[in-house]
C-alpha cells in the first residue's frame, strides 16, 4: 500500500495547510502546559520566601516536560524552559531542557553557558528567545542546524512564559526536526497530486515534495504557479508549484 492511499483523492492545498496548523497547534499546547507550570511553581516559590527561586527548585518542572514528550513522541525531540537573564538566585543563566534518549531515558540538556568560554552557547541573542522576551509573542525559528544537541535540521518553538504579575521569566520551547514534520504531513503532501513546498518566513524550504528544493534552500528561484497559502499558526506558507512530475 502507498503512503498516500489513506488520503481522499481530493486534497487541497488549504487542507494541508489546516494539517500544518494542527501540527504547530500540538506543539505550543505542550508549551503552555510547560509554560504555566513554570508560572505556577515560579509565584509558588516567591509567596514562600522573601529570596528569588535557585534553579534546583526548577527540578518539579522534569516530570511536565518529560510527560509533553513522551505525548508527542517522535513528534518533539526536546524541550523545556530556558530561563531569563538573572532571573534566579545562583545562575544568570540557566534551562531546564530535557530529551528523551531511548536506551537512557530522559536526559537533561547540559550546555557551556559561561560567556567566557570558547564553546559559550548565547541563547539570550537568539530569535528563538528574543522575539517572545522583546514582542511577548510566540516564535518559531528555523529551520537550522542543532548543533547543540542533534546535528538535525530542526525548527525551534517557543512561547514567553511570566509570572501572574507579568513579570518574564524565560521561555518555554521545543525542537521539532524536519525529518519528524516530514514523517507527520509527506504522505498528506505527496496525496495531493502537486508538488507543495513549506516555507518559512525567510523564503527557506523547510520540507516539500519537489526534491529540488531541499530543506533549508531559498525559495527565490520558484516559479510559482499560484498564490502562497499561509499557515494560521506559525509564519509559514505553502507554496504549490503545479503539477506532480516525475523526477
Amino acid at each position: 500500500m502507498r503512503d498516500t492511499d489513506n488520503f481522499p483523492a481530493s486534497v487541497t492545498v488549504e487542507s494541508l495547510a489546516d494539517a500544518v496548523t494542527k501540527l504547530a497547534d500540538d506543539v505550543y499546547l505542550s508549551l503552555a502546559t510547560i509554560g504555566t507550570a513554570l508560572t505556577t511553581l515560579w509565584d509558588g516559590l516567591a509567596e514562600k520566601r522573601r529570596s528569588a527561586p535557585r534553579s534546583i527548585d526548577l527540578a518539579p518542572l522534569r516530570e511536565i516536560i518529560v510527560g509533553e514528550l513522551e505525548r508527542r513522541g517522535r513528534l518533539v525531540n526536546g524541550a523545556g524552559v530556558v530561563m531569563a537573564d538573572s532571573v534566579l538566585m545562583d545562575r544568570p543563566r540557566y534551562l531546564e531542557w530535557w530529551l528523551l534518549d531511548a536506551r537512557r531515558g530522559p536526559q537533561r540538556l547540559v550546555l557551556e553557558l559561561n560567556p567566557h568560554n570558547e564553546y559559550f552557547y548565547d541563547y539570550a541573542a537568539m530569535d528563538w528567545f528574543a522575539i517572545p522576551r522583546d514582542e511577548g509573542r510566540r516564535w518559531v525559528q528555523g529551520p537550522h542546524l542543532d548543533y547543540a544537541c542533534t546535528d538535525q535540521y530542526v525548527c525551534t518553538f517557543a512561547i514567553p512564559v511570566t509570572t501572574r504579575s507579568e513579570t518574564f521569566l524565560g521561555i518555554a520551547g521545543a525542537d521539532v526536526p524536519v525529518a519528524s514534520i516530514e514523517e507527520a504531513l509527506l504522505p498528506r503532501f505527496r496525496a495531493a497530486g502537486q508538488r507543495v513546498v513549506l516555507v518559512n518566513s525567510e523564503g527557506r524550504v523547510i520540507m516539500g515534495t519537489d526534491p529540488e528544493f531541499t530543506t533549508g534552500s531559498r525559495t527565490s528561484r520558484m516559479d510559482r504557479s499560484t498564490a502562497s497559502v499561509p499557515i494560521e499558526a506559525v509564519p509559514w506558507s505553502l507554496h504549490p508549484l503545479g503539477t506532480t512530475t516525475s523526477h
